[in-house]
């Protein structure tokens, strides 16, 4: 089955775009578009708070240049709010673009394949302002790296990857760096996996962390700042045709940030719908 969505932010995916096909909504994972096919992605991210809930809402593109290669950007919008830390596994305001590559795609066995994608883009401040502690801050561009690999089946898939943003600095602020994780593995059953014409389903467990430095303000080091965190939760994909919807949930499992500066963060949700359109010219990889 063909690619709905590239790798994400991952996002913001991850830090670029959201979902994949045989993908998670949170974690990080290989799929690519195939040559000359163009996919689209909108959905709603919430993370609710003892100080606020906040959403997240956008639209994804993706254009695959070559077999291997996929470009993409993803125009995000918030409300709501909340004061809530950094995140780059969940979506904020800012607008990214970037460009994945999947520099390894090795067949194992008939519907196996061992794959590794890197992306790398430039993420720039929204109209938007952010809520919170981050509300204050004048706003720069940053620049996100991810790396992923993994194995995927017919029926199983594992994935384990990470990301890195850095945000210039602007007026003596600067946003904290981020450092982000994720580990998922997706189960195909034999009684849901379908024709193309028929609704085709998979479940993943996806395990996902953040760590983000310290907040500079004024020139100065925000006390208590730094966060890690870790997530841990299902999620559900559902295709049809060139059409897919997911959704999942996470709570926390681990959780090292102030009470003071961003309250208590229990539960983040997604709700993801994807369309890719097929290239005339597409072949199998």
């Amino acid at each position: 089955m063909k690619s709905i969505m590239v790798l994400a932010c991952a996002f913001a995916l991850p830090a670029i775009a959201i979902a994949a096909d045989h993908g998670p909504v949170f974690s990080y994972a290989t799929p690519v578009n195939s040559q000359g096919e163009i996919s689209y992605d909108t959905g709603i991210f919430g993370r609710n708070g003892s100080r606020g809930t906040q959403f997240s809402t956008g639209s994804g593109f993706g254009y695959g240049i070559t077999p291997h290669i996929t470009v993409n950007g993803f125009l995000p919008a918030t409300f709501g709010g909340g004061s809530l830390p950094e995140s780059r596994i969940v979506p904020g305001s800012e607008w990214s673009a970037g460009a994945s590559w999947r520099f390894l795609h090795s067949v194992t066995s008939v519907g196996k394949r061992i794959e590794s994608t890197a992306s790398l883009g430039v993420v720039v401040p929204g109209p938007q302002q952010d809520s919170g502690v981050l509300s204050s801050l004048h706003r720069a561009p940053g620049i996100a790296g991810t790396l992923v690999t993994g194995f995927a089946s017919r029926s199983q898939y594992v994935w384990v990857g990470g990301g890195y943003t850095r945000f210039a600095e602007a007026s003596n602020d600067r946003r904290p760096d981020t450092i982000s994780w994720s580990g998922v593995y997706g189960y195909r059953p034999a009684r849901l996996r379908r024709g193309y014409d028929q609704w085709d389903y998979r479940g993943f467990a996806e395990l996902t962390g953040e760590h983000t430095g310290n907040v500079r303000t004024s020139g100065a080091i925000l006390p208590d700042s730094s966060t890690t965190t870790v997530w841990l939760g299902p999620s559900v994909l559902a295709i049809f045709k060139n059409v897919a919807i997911s959704g999942g949930v996470q709570a926390p499992v681990f959780r090292d940030a102030s009470n003071s500066l961003y309250g208590r963060e229990h539960i983040r949700f997604a709700i993801n719908f994807s369309y890719l359109k097929y290239s005339a010219h597409t072949s199998s990889h």
